[in-house]
């Protein structure tokens, strides 16, 4: 990973961090008005919103376009998915803590969405210099 790549890298984590930190303290003021479920869903669709300008504009700094707006949300449909069948999981058959088990959750969603996100974001020209080592 070049210098380039490792930068891009670096500003893809503080924009996590700070996305993941919005989202999960909206998601607890949330659970004061309303279940979890209900909760985690807004707070995350307002996380997507907050993540698709972060990325955007810091991350891989390209600018806004409604294409990418579009596109940006269909890669976490699986995450989220995902993240209600385990927080069901970890909430009613672990009896994990409803705060713990949606952290645990949008930790465990991290990872896949750097790989998402470039996809989407990018040109096909700059992931494909990336594939072949010119990033």
């Amino acid at each position: 990973m070049d210098g380039a790549a490792r930068a891009r890298f670096v500003r893809y984590l503080l924009a996590g961090l700070a996305n993941t930190a919005a989202s999960y303290a909206l998601l607890i003021v949330l659970m004061q008005w309303t279940g979890y479920v209900v909760a985690y869903t807004l707070a995350y669709v307002l996380g997507i919103a907050l993540g698709y300008w972060l990325q955007t504009r810091f991350v891989f700094r390209v600018p806004l376009h409604w294409r990418t707006a579009l596109a940006f949300p269909l890669g976490y449909v699986a995450q989220y998915v995902a993240g209600v069948i385990v927080l069901g999981l970890l909430v009613e058959r672990l009896g994990t803590t409803p705060e713990l088990a949606a952290f645990i959750v949008i930790v465990m969603n991290v990872p896949l969405g750097y790989v998402v996100n470039r996809y989407v974001l990018t040109p096909r020209a700059q992931r494909s210099e990336a594939v072949h080592g010119r990033d």
